[in-house]
């Protein structure tokens, strides 16, 4: 990483929330740059999202303005390559639209990458073993929301690997050559697989406190969730684009390593 590149990029409260928000920059290379987008956050405009303000706006927005930590990006004109959902955190890359765009979007269209998920989900009837799912996955505008579809469905394959489960909870990962929009979601519904803090395909709850602890019991004080949101990132990008490999990796948020780490211990 360029010593000139930023550690992060910050935009101020009522830009893309109430609260600033400070995203990580977490790689670089000749045209493009790879950001830790925070949950709670849309990446870019889509029809679902109502209008609502995306980082990557902001972003252009700012530049256009001369920051100068927006400036030190490197990107004259940054466009969108691939960004978790809005529920979701993790990597979302970014390309200069003149100089590397079109290498990149060749890329990712020929499977060139691989996307790895990390999710905390409810232990119970969920599979204990890995396994593939490539139902075909639709989009419903009216609805805002993934659908299963043989007959107008996009080809979607995810592969989940269950991790250490404590308690109620377990781990995941999941693998997908190109991800699809709440591709993840809807295949771990389908699956039997109920993601922490899901409400749009179905209803799991959230992990509280109670649950990482012996005998679900407190010694003293009252229950509470150990996170807001969606217990669902983008851990890890890789692929090769223009015959350079390049590899991605996300930290875990505050309240998804807290999750973690009590789920772990295997109660």
């Amino acid at each position: 990483m360029s010593a000139a590149l930023p550690a992060a990029i910050g935009f101020a409260a009522g830009l893309l929330g109430e609260e600033p928000v400070r995203v990580a920059v977490l790689a670089a290379g000749p045209g493009w740059v790879a950001l830790d987008k925070p949950a709670g956050v849309a990446f870019e405009e889509h029809p679902w999202q109502n209008g609502a303000p995306t980082l990557l706006g902001q972003l252009r927005a700012q530049l256009e303005a001369g920051k100068p930590e927006m400036v030190r990006l490197g990107l004259a004109e940054p466009a969108a390559i691939f960004g978790p959902e809005p529920e979701a955190a993790g990597v979302a890359l970014l390309a200069d639209r003149a100089t590397a765009m079109a290498d990149w979007r060749e890329a990712l269209g020929s499977g060139a990458f691989r996307f790895e998920y990390e999710f905390v989900a409810r232990a119970e009837d969920a599979p204990e073993e890995a396994g593939i799912c490539d139902l075909p996955v639709g989009m419903d505008d009216s609805q805002q929301r993934a659908f299963v579809s043989h007959r107008n469905g996009k080809h979607a394959q995810t592969r989940f690997e269950p991790g250490r489960a404590g308690g109620r909870w377990r781990v995941w990962a999941a693998h997908t050559p190109f991800p699809r929009r709440d591709q993840v979601r809807i295949h771990a519904s389908e699956c039997g697989i109920r993601i922490a803090g899901e409400l749009k395909y179905g209803r799991s709850g959230r992990v509280t406190l109670t649950d990482t602890t012996p005998k679900g019991r407190l010694n003293k004080g009252e229950d509470k969730p150990l996170h807001r949101g969606l217990l669902l990132r983008v851990a890890r990008v890789t692929g090769k684009v223009g015959g350079r490999t390049f590899e991605v990796v996300a930290p875990r948020p505050d309240d998804f390593a807290t999750v973690v780490k009590r789920v772990s211990k295997g109660l």
